[in-house]
This record gives structure tokens, sequence and C-alpha cells, in this order.
């Protein structure tokens, strides 16, 4: 039986750059499309949030193509 994946997320870390986003779409439709994605990341002045829809698998997909450390899988399989 394998460990749920978690993802510790950093706000703080996040430069906004959705490739998270992409990934996403990408694995689960096979689009570049950020409106796809299972994340959502806001911009609300200079901060970022970081969400994750209904629908999100916890897959860690996201967090493996951070470049800048916002998500992190922390456990898993």
């Amino acid at each position: 039986m394998s460990k749920e994946i978690v993802i510790d997320v950093r706000p703080e870390k996040c430069t906004g750059c959705l490739i998270c986003q992409l990934a996403c779409s990408l694995v689960h439709h096979k689009l570049f499309n950020p409106s796809l994605a299972k994340i959502s990341i806001k911009f609300v002045g200079d901060e970022r949030e970081i969400t994750f829809t209904e629908d999100c698998d916890r897959c860690g997909t996201c967090a493996r193509f951070c470049a800048y450390g916002a998500l992190e899988v922390k456990g898993g399989a």
C-alpha cells in the first residue's frame, strides 16, 4: 500500500511562472492550458495564493516541476 502524497506549499517562494499549472494540465488533459489545471495560482497584490481543486488527486506533478521551491512533495509511494 502506498502512502498519500503530501504537497508542502510555500506561496512566498512562488514567482508566478505557472509551470505547475502547465504541467498539471498537460498530464491530466494533454494540453498546455493553466485554466484546466487542478492547481490554481492567484495574484493577491505582491503575494501568491496557491490552492488545489477538489479534483486534485495529489499526484505531485506540480511539485515535481516547481523550480522555485514553492511546492514540494513530502510523502508518497
